[in-house]
């Protein structure tokens, strides 16, 4: 995708409410994505007119999800050309969001500048501690951080992470050496910035549809509903569902 696309009349283009995404539909579907947006608006609460910063904002979907629920929206990611993508992304939904380039263990914004700060899929690729540190000084007194993130707490989707993706044919999506999904110790790192002040939430386990995602593809639509199925299932048994890939972060900046 590139900007010239974005000049197109393509309802594809749109952004819901939902943060809704055509382009990225395949992944942000099979992987619960949306279900983890749903939640997360849900952990905000009313945004309209609060200050939001999206971290690692990528192409821009989530900025203009949140810009559409009323928030003053600022964003920033390291890719030039993602963000050039995002600021036409805004543009044609009618939003508008602050874009910048920029790192978050070294962020450019004023102390106690910001609402909200959200990032999905970021605090991985990053040095935490740095991170953390950032986060907590441009909050507000009081305000809210939240993140979606993989975890490696499940040994059997880091074993498959670590023998099976990338060989047997099964795609490899991005990874490198260098990232890993958030372990215990990750927790700990944040917990340490922010005492006392951490969640961890786990709305929904992804386990079975990664296989739709990595091998079938959504090429059989029972099978892909069975796995969604078997999903929602063990999610609901208590203690299973912390096994899932995907985890909610929740952190807090303590009140002066």
């Amino acid at each position: 995708m590139n900007t010239s696309h974005l000049q197109q009349n393509n309802s594809n283009y749109k952004v819901g409410l939902d943060g809704n995404y055509e382009p990225y539909n395949f992944w942000l579907s099979l992987n619960g994505l949306y279900d983890l947006y749903a939640y997360t608006l849900k952990l905000f609460g009313d945004m309209k007119n609060k200050s939001i910063l999206d971290c690692g904002c990528g192409r821009g979907h989530t900025s203009v999800m949140m810009a559409k629920h009323g928030a003053t929206v600022t964003a920033f990611d390291l890719s030039k050309e993602d963000i050039a993508i995002a600021h036409a992304l805004a543009k044609y939904n009618d939003v508008n969001v602050n874009f910048s380039i920029q790192r978050i263990e070294e962020m450019n914004y004023p102390d106690n500048n910001f609402d909200f700060a959200f990032g999905a899929c970021i605090l991985h690729h990053v040095d935490l501690p740095s991170a953390c540190k950032e986060i907590n000084r441009i909050l507000k007194p009081g305000a809210k951080a939240v993140f979606i993130e993989n975890s490696a707490r499940n040994m059997f989707l880091m074993f498959a992470r670590k023998w099976i993706v990338g060989s047997f044919g099964v795609p490899k999506y991005g990874d490198d050496d260098e990232e890993y999904p958030l372990t215990k110790q990750d927790l700990i790192i944040i917990e340490d910035c922010f005492p006392g002040q951490v969640t961890v939430h786990h709305p929904d386990f992804l386990f079975f549809r990664l296989l739709d995602f990595y091998i079938l593809q959504k090429k059989y639509t029972l099978i892909t509903k069975s796995l969604k199925t078997m999903d929602l299932f063990f999610g609901k048994i208590p203690l299973l569902n912390q096994f899932g890939y995907f985890q909610i972060i929740e952190f807090n900046k303590q009140k002066c």
